[in-house]
């Protein structure tokens, strides 16, 4: 149980004892969905106490045996609860397009709002089984391992002075990834400092940048609990969620675009593809995977890249925006003029013949930031073609979650992901 009903809520994380479990370097990981079964696997030979044990189990039952895995660390004091109550400040440092970033957020227990709320919104739409997934966990370790990624707007200028005063200070603890990312946490345990981070963060909008499967799974789980205990009027840790929260001028926001890999396409969508794209797309040829993305970056807005199997690497640029209000009349504007809501719905769905429901189901598309690797795995044969965009702007997300409308799954990749295992939050887990 809570005994705060603010929305922003510090909270006794759990987090590790190197001195028991071994250096934080060798205990975290990337998110879960991330992880393929190589990367579980090393995962897994680094430390008997890496976070992936929690995050993605391989054992016959991964639900139950995280779940005995995080109360055997409680235990054994591998976790420990941090003393006191505190909210977290997260600094990344990394490197993209040869240019060295940082992005600095804070790790708070936010309180659950429904969507229809308009203070917590998203922007691109989820699928069922990750949904699943995810709530199955949550039900057997009643604890978020890892954190939401959300994006308020930096109006305070108080706030934005006194987090940059606390970035000033000595980390609290720290690790470096295997990609070289160095990631900061920085205790916030002052009354002072965490009540004016409360009051300023109180009525902000918020956006959930990643983690849309897992706060759905937290409003779900919400309402299980809630269904289970329907005479209870106190506030409980279920009622939370952890939460990294970011400026939206914070200048290490970037956004990196997610290309489509699709497995199979019925050989006539392929046969007629260039008639059926000229309709809307003025079409170029390329021989160099290189230069089709470089042309790919220097059309912007409008353009797509494609391999198809057996066919000319192509660039696509849209004739016509009106093509799009003709192809979706119910898209709101600001969806429709998306590179991302033009490639499903003139070339996967009216052209390759992928709707929205199989695109939900999963299982035929794969998603990727490696534009060079979507190329190769049609190059190869594993798959009949990659479609390449570029990224939407942290405007367009915006302007999309403003009018309460969504973009399509895997829409946005905001780089680096937060790192699992710095912190997590158990929600009813007693601490010794």
């Amino acid at each position: 149980m809570t005994t705060s009903e603010q929305r922003i809520e510090a909270f006794s994380a759990l987090v590790f004892d190197t001195a028991k479990a071994g250096a934080l370097r060798d205990l975290i990981a990337p998110p879960y969905d991330l992880v393929d079964t190589a990367q579980q696997q090393a995962l897994y030979a680094r430390s008997p106490f890496n976070v992936i044990r929690l995050e993605l189990n391989r054992d016959a039952d991964p639900y139950a045996s995280a779940a005995t895995t995080l109360d055997n660390w409680i235990r054994e004091r591998v976790l420990v609860r941090h003393a006191p109550p505190a909210l977290f400040h997260y600094t990344q440092r990394f490197e993209v397009a040869g240019k060295l970033l940082a992005r600095s957020g804070i790790i708070a227990r936010v309180r659950l709002e429904a969507f229809s709320s308009g203070r917590i919104l998203p922007h691109e739409k989820t699928f069922p089984k990750a949904k699943e997934d995810r709530l199955r966990l949550l039900t057997a370790t009643r604890t978020n391992i890892s954190s939401i990624f959300g994006l308020y707007p930096s109006t305070d200028s108080g706030l934005k002075a006194l987090l940059a005063a606390i970035a000033a200070r000595t980390p609290s603890f720290e690790a470096v990834d295997d990609n070289g990312f160095a990631h900061e946490i920085r205790s916030i345990v002052a009354g002072e400092e965490i009540a004016a981070i409360q009051s300023a963060l109180a009525e902000v909008q918020i956006l959930i940048a990643d983690g849309h499967h897992r706060y759905e799974t937290a409003l779900e789980y919400q309402r299980r609990c809630r269904a289970a205990q329907p005479d209870s009027l106190a506030s409980h840790g279920y009622d939370s969620v952890m939460m990294t929260l970011v400026a939206f001028d914070d200048p290490g926001l970037v956004i990196l675009p997610t290309h489509r890999v699709v497995r199979a396409i019925a050989p006539a969508p392929l046969a007629s593809f260039a008639a059926r794209a000229r309709e809307h797309f003025i079409m170029e040829e390329f021989a160099s995977g290189s230069v089709l993305q470089s042309a790919l970056i220097q059309r912007g807005r409008g353009a797509l890249a494609l391999a198809l199997k057996g066919q000319a690497l192509r660039l696509l640029t849209l004739r016509n925006a009106a093509a799009m209000a003709a192809a979706a009349p119910d898209l709101p504007p600001a969806v429709r003029d998306l590179d991302v809501a033009r490639l499903h719905t003139l070339i996967l769905d009216r052209i390759c013949g992928i709707g929205a429901d199989q695109v939900r189901q999963g299982g035929n598309i794969t998603y990727t930031i490696d534009a060079p690797g979507a190329l190769a795995s049609v190059a190869r044969g594993d798959a009949d073609g990659a479609f390449l965009m570029n990224p939407p702007t942290v405007d367009d997300v915006a302007r999309v979650s403003a009018i309460g409308a969504t973009m399509p799954e895997k829409s946005t990749y905001f780089f680096p992901k937060l790192v699992t295992g710095m912190v997590l939050n158990p929600l009813d887990v007693q601490v010794a």
